[in-house]
This record gives C-alpha cells, structure tokens and sequence, in this order.
C-alpha cells in the first residue's frame, strides 16, 4: 500500500472517529450541564459525579458508533475483549478530565459552570481525545489479528498475484 493511501486511510479514520467524538461530546456536555447546572440540578455541587454519569452514557454510544462505523473493517471477533480495552481507553481518558475538574476546583479554586466547561470539555476532553483516538487505532480495534495496527494488515499482500 502507498504512502498516500495509507494517509488517506488514516484521514478517513480520523475523520470518522471526529463525528462520533463530536457527537459523543453534545451528548457528554449536555448531559453534564444538565445534571450539574440544569433545572433539576440533582447532581448541582457535585462536578465528579455529574462527569462520570455524562461520560458513561457518551462512552456507550461512542463504543457502537465506532464500532459498527468508523472501525467496522477493524474490530475483533471478541466484542467482549473489545469492549474492555474500549472502556480501559475511556476511563483513562475520564482520569484525565476528572484531574482537569479536580484541579481547577481545588488547586485554582474556580467553582462555576464556566470553570466547570473549560476545565472538563475544553482542557480534559480535548487530552482525553487525544489519548482515545491513539488508544483506539493501536489498541483497540485491530482487527481479528490482534497485534498489528490496521494500516499495516490493510497494507499485507493477499495471497493471489494481482
């Protein structure tokens, strides 16, 4: 496979993993605000666990949608196996935003739902995106070979001579 292919492919995934993130984002920052600061507020005063619940429910759908699109060639026969490093990736990136809250309510000493929104969906999610996505395409789907990222089984030769 060429270089310009492989870039290509690379492109596409990340494109790809970009909508799913965006929209697992509405769906985290949404819910987020809506638990911590929305008329209900039943999680008002308390950041962590209003993060965690929006996550959780942002982490499930991102887990189909990548699954069953932005990774469909590359996801193992083993859901389950699949979805634990799924979810290891995910939590490392909520270790990260959880440490972006904490920080900024503890060490900063900022509290409000602006301090709130930067801290988790600006600085945290934008770390933990990052950290996913190099997660995702090394780790996680690799396909039913289990040890090669998917650039290079898309890039080993069938065994007929085309």
């Amino acid at each position: 496979m060429s270089l310009s292919s492989r870039i290509r492919d690379w492109v596409h995934e990340f494109l790809q993993f970009g909508v799913v993130g965006a929209l697992a984002y509405v769906i985290d920052s949404g819910l987020f605000n809506l638990v911590q600061h929305g008329p209900t507020g039943f999680l008002s005063g308390h950041p962590n666990s209003a993060n965690v619940l929006s996550a959780t429910v942002a982490t499930i759908f991102s887990w189909v949608a990548n699954r069953y699109w932005t990774y469909r060639g590359r996801t193992r026969e083993n859901a389950l196996h699949e979805g634990l490093l799924f979810a290891l990736a995910n939590i490392g990136g909520l270790v990260i935003t959880q440490f972006c809250l904490l920080f900024t309510h503890h060490a900063l000493g900022l509290t409000g739902p602006l301090a709130d929104n930067i801290a988790a969906y600006v600085v945290g999610f934008g770390l933990g995106t990052a950290f996913r996505f190099l997660f995702y395409h090394y780790i996680v789907f690799t396909g039913s070979s289990g040890g090669h990222d998917g650039a290079s089984e898309r890039a080993v030769p069938s065994d007929s001579a085309e």
